[in-house]
């Protein structure tokens, strides 16, 4: 028997409970991980109310970011062995669900992952890190010219593309609701520094960039921040919608597009993921460069299964999180 965390309800936080249930063996091209840590995304609070891109029958395990130990392998399975160190990279969800002791999942999403990360920070990089390389990498083809705009500068999504963005040479202009995390955002590694509550984003934004404004755009929140940047947009602008953590409808600023001849594009990295060689491209680029040094897995807290309740409120709540929050099998 082993603990897993599954919802029942599609009541938000209170339809998890922590249940015990027997292991189960891999299926054809499956395997099996004694799963050492968890990571928590924001997503799964529209997941929780069933808002999210897809849905699930439920009682439903959930999450697809752990990293542990693949202890059983299934018929057909060729790259992953029992005893091999692996995290599991983003997918939708399909029956499979990671947070727990133990995880079945299709081994095609699961890897090997860089000898100079523990399991906490293994299984914190996959979401941020693909999902920022497909959109600055594969289709803006980011260069050293680029001045690249990224709201909510200090999710570990933000932070992931900032160091990414610094690996092509971009100057980056990171956002946050208030000034009070300015100085952690430059330290961090950010060129500048907006505060929404300021006012003026646009005017700040072309400011900074010798009045060539941004040519990409980084956004999970949407809504009315768009109309905020919408002047600092610079010529052929890509604006990435990731998410929606602003519930308002995202108006489309149409003349400011027009005249720079911008595009809005909605995004998730499983526009992407099930592709194989896209998958192994991305794959391949994100593990050498944490096994370079030239990313980092930012991990801010690491809880308990037992405490799982008071990891998804930080998550839910906090304004001042700094990295991924971790919850740990092993504590």
């Amino acid at each position: 028997m082993a603990r897993v965390l599954r919802l029942h309800e599609f009541t938000g936080v209170s339809g998890i409970r922590l249940d015990e249930v027997s292991i189960p063996e891999p299926g054809p091209g499956e395997i099996r991980i004694d799963v050492e840590a968890f990571s928590l995304n924001f997503g799964d609070f529209h997941l929780f109310e069933n808002k999210y891109v897809f849905s699930m029958d439920l009682p439903a395990r959930f999450g697809d970011e752990c990293a542990g130990i693949v202890d059983a392998v299934g018929e057909g399975v060729h790259e992953l062995r029992v005893g091999d160190q692996v995290s599991t990279i983003p997918w939708m969800n399909e029956g499979y669900g990671v947070d727990g002791e133990f995880a079945i999942v299709p081994e095609r999403f699961a890897v090997r992952y860089p000898e100079n990360l523990s399991p906490e920070e293994a299984c914190s990089i996959w979401v941020p890190y693909l999902t920022a390389y497909y959109a600055l990498f594969e289709i803006s083809a980011i260069n050293a010219d680029d001045y690249v705009l990224i709201t909510a500068a200090s999710s570990s999504a933000g932070m992931a593309a900032m160091d990414m963005c610094k690996m092509a040479g971009a100057k980056t202009i990171g956002t946050s609701r208030t000034s009070s995390k300015r100085e952690f955002l430059l330290d961090v590694g950010f060129d500048h520094v907006i505060a929404q509550s300021d006012g003026n984003m646009s005017d700040q934004i072309m400011e900074f960039s010798d009045g060539r404004g941004v040519r990409i755009i980084y956004d999970p929140i949407g809504g009315q921040l768009v109309q905020d940047y919408a002047r600092g947009l610079g010529q052929d602008a890509i604006i990435f919608l990731y998410g929606g953590m602003d519930p308002t409808p995202t108006i489309v600023p149409e003349i400011e597009m027009i005249q720079r001849a911008a595009i809005i594009r909605p995004y998730s990295v499983y526009n992407h993921i099930y592709d194989k060689e896209s998958r192994e491209r991305g794959v391949k680029f994100v593990y050498d460069a944490l096994a370079r040094g030239d990313l980092e897995a930012r991990v801010e807290e690491v809880y308990p299964l037992e405490k799982f309740r008071q990891a998804f409120e930080h998550q839910r709540t906090s304004t001042t999180r700094k990295g991924k929050l971790v919850i740990s099998t092993r504590m």
